[in-house]
């Protein structure tokens, strides 16, 4: 580390701002467990950032520093110092619910509390499932989670000790080869291909005072532009929250209000619903990337109803949800990964180069760790998971096409977020489901879709925890100005600190807060995961020759959109669009980036560059309003719905 780096790390990285920090990470844990688990909130997690991250920043974090600079400027947390504590949180707010606890505790749970001679679990695969991945029923452990217990019995934590332990190791060897990827090519997507990271934008832009370092306010709270933004976002919120003792009309902004457009017998119904951070971080996404989000949308729609009518279908359709549409952007999202490889070749050979000790013009002190100590950790990482899968049941055929589609998956939604910051966007396809349906179930014996059946735990990861967010915190390292050693070290006691809290808190919940039987039934513990490998093991299914054509087609499709985004500078469509269609996220979230993408193209066409960036206070703005109404109709819930809350958004 320079002397430099050593000078601003000093100023950034502060004892109170570690402390800030993963203060931040353990309420954001906190509230986005018992908001889901005890209010019934499905969506406050869902996004990459999304109200359960926001509103612990900005009433916690944001509010209270600019009160304490009110009345003592001295005391309060200069502007990189806030922005380090946000990224702290944004690495804490990869775990809770959708991030991984949620997955994670339901596979170790329910196994155990759903099993019954009706659904035949024990008979068909208990033989195959470690008892050390799952919290069993000893001493009643498992059943005194979903039933509680009183205060006067101890917690069996030594029940969720074994099984916690395990798993998170595993994700541990997940998150070790995901930051090697990201170290990797951080460098190839930010200074070569110039990657914007859209999601930066939106903390950087909140918390930054580039005019008066020592301001109160940072220098977009005092636009106009954010101020009408936020208080008619805000308004409007609290108008909505009023509706629910009135008989007003409630503002078209929540997860109820949706309009389904009918292009005609056997087409699917296309969604048309406003999600506001959805519309706010879609303005900082390029007008291509948003005109082939809607563009590929509708033309999935068309293209499932045609051929519906048809009457051409997957005949794998258990082992592959989605059919031949789906299939078809898959091998987009598939051919988009090798695509991401092939234009980094002369990077990562330098990379090569570099590691085996010969001069290169590359530097990696800059970086969370060197470039050699990166492929180790990577080639340490993949060979652990590749153990700890072996170990449950999986055979080595399997866990090679299983992690490789893992990890192409994984790496195609960190570039798509890296280039376009859609911040809805989840895992079109999961990749134990996917395998499945490229193998055949009839192929695979009970031990190896008994270990797929666990993959629920993290292959179904809609934020991609090992790559995307961690990414972005790799970007954030040239913004703060410190080094990415200690960037490195805090995020990842942040991601530690955050598992142990999430999990912990999870047990915590169903042993003292009533028994997870009258909540997490609803939310995610369902028995749906381990009845998966039910249908598979029923129902002997086999990749056919039309699903391999659409594939094929939907891999030609991306590879010549990208080919020809390269060499032509007006070639007006992004794959991206492609790449993401099979997802519902993306399907619901037509609308919104349809808005902003017809905003945007207005302001650039009659304004230029100027009127857009002026209208960016607006957006930062509306995005404040709406969290601090969320906040408002949250509490509201809480004290007079709580058991029929009110859902804010829906993705």
């Amino acid at each position: 580390m320079s002397e430099l780096e050593q000078r601003t790390s000093s100023k950034v990285v502060t004892p109170r701002a570690v402390a800030a920090g993963l203060a931040l990470a353990v309420v954001v844990n906190l509230f986005s467990v018992s908001s889901n688990y005890h209010l019934g909130y499905v969506h406050l997690t869902f996004a990459h950032i999304d109200l359960a991250l926001l509103i612990p920043f900005l009433l916690g974090v944001l509010g209270p520093n600019l009160l304490v600079k009110a009345i003592r400027p001295s005391l309060g947390l200069r502007d990189k110092e806030v922005l380090f504590v946000f990224v702290l949180g944004w690495v804490g707010f990869m775990v809770p619910t959708w991030g991984m606890s949620n997955y994670v505790v339901n596979v170790m749970a329910t196994a155990e509390y759903f099993a019954s001679p009706e659904n035949q679990w024990r008979e068909m695969f208990f033989a195959y499932l470690p008892d050390w991945l799952i919290v069993t029923n000893e001493q009643n452990a498992n059943r005194d989670y979903y039933w509680g217990l009183p205060e006067s019995m101890p917690i069996p934590w030594a029940a969720w000790i074994i099984p916690s332990f395990w798993w998170l190791s595993f994700f541990g060897g997940l998150l070790a080869v995901g930051i090697c990827f990201v170290i990797l090519m951080r460098r190839q997507w930010v200074e070569h291909e110039r990657l914007s990271y859209p999601l930066v934008q939106a903390p950087v832009v909140m918390t930054e005072t580039k005019d008066e370092p020592d301001a109160v306010l940072p220098t977009i709270m005092r636009n106009r532009m954010f101020i009408t933004g936020a208080v008619v976002t805000f308004s409007i919120m609290l108008w909505n929250t009023a509706s629910y003792w009135t008989q007003w009309s409630s503002f078209p902004v929540d997860a109820s209000t949706v309009l389904s457009v009918n292009f005609g017998h056997a087409f699917p119904a296309h969604p048309i619903r406003m999600n506001v951070l959805t519309f706010a971080f879609s303005y900082f996404i390029n007008v291509d990337i948003l005109f082939s989000v809607w563009l590929f949308q509708i033309i999935n729609t068309l293209q499932q109803g045609i051929l519906a009518r048809v009457g051409v279908v997957a005949a794998s359709g258990t082992a592959i949800p989605g059919g031949l549409v789906a299939v078809q952007f898959i091998g987009g999202m598939i051919a988009f990964a090798l695509w991401g490889f092939w234009i980094a070749r002369r990077h990562l050979a330098m990379v090569w180069r570099h590691v085996r000790g010969h001069e290169t013009n590359l530097r990696d002190e800059d970086e969370f760790i060197s470039y050699r100590a990166a492929l180790v950790t990577g080639v340490c990482g993949m060979a652990y998971i590749s153990w700890w899968l072996h170990v449950i049941g999986m055979s080595f055929p399997v866990i090679a096409v299983f992690l490789v589609l893992l990890f192409l998956f994984y790496f195609a939604l960190c570039r798509v977020m890296a280039e376009s910051g859609l911040v809805f966007l989840d895992l079109p396809i999961n990749a134990h489901q996917f395998t499945v349906g490229m193998l055949g179930s009839a192929s695979l014996s009970p031990q190896n879709l008994t270990a797929l059946g666990l993959g629920s735990a993290f292959a179904r990861n809609w934020k991609t925890f090992t790559m995307i967010i961690p990414s972005h915190v790799a970007r954030m390292q040239s913004i703060l100005g410190v080094s990415g050693r200690v960037l490195f070290f805090w995020a990842s006691v942040t991601f530690v600190v955050s598992s142990i809290t999430a999990i912990g808190f999870s047990a915590y919940s169903g042993y003292r807060l009533g028994g997870a039987a009258n909540y997490y039934n609803n939310i995610a513990g369902d028995p749906g995961f381990y009845n998966l490998i039910i249908t598979w093991m029923q129902n002997s299914t086999t990749i056919s020759g039309a699903e391999v054509f659409f594939l094929v087609v939907g891999m030609a499709m991306v590879t010549g959109m990208s080919v020809a985004r390269y060499y032509f500078s007006w070639w007006p469509i992004s794959p991206i669009g492609f790449v993401v269609a099979a997802g519902g996220p993306a399907r619901n979230a037509f609308f919104p980036v349809f808005l902003a993408w017809l905003l945007k193209t207005i302001l650039i066409r009659v304004g230029g560059v100027r009127l857009y960036q002026a209208v960016q206070p607006l957006m930062i703005g509306i995005m404040v309003g709406y969290v601090l109404g969320a906040a408002v109709a949250i509490l509201v819930d809480f004290w007079y719905f709580r058991g029929s809350i009110h859902e804010l958004q829906f993705f």
